[in-house]
């Protein structure tokens, strides 16, 4: 990690929260760490998908039983 990396470039500082508090997480010291720029914009994707592919499977779900219940 370099700390003379200007803002946005993969190999600087950044702070990431360990439960992002769009999830319900707690802006506080002890929730924080250092990451990499790059790693940190990666594990918030992998987050982000993963809640994407959530909700399209609970709304086939939903889709699915509304089927089922017309008929």
């Amino acid at each position: 990690m370099d700390f003379d990396e200007p803002h946005g470039r993969p190999e600087s500082a950044t702070i990431e929260h360990l439960i992002d508090s769009t999830l319900g997480g707690v802006r506080s010291q002890k929730r924080r760490r250092l990451a990499h720029a790059a790693c940190n914009h990666a594990r918030n994707e992998f987050r982000m998908q993963a809640e994407r592919q959530f909700q399209h499977w609970i709304a086939e779900r939903q889709a699915s039983e509304k089927t089922l219940n017309e008929k």
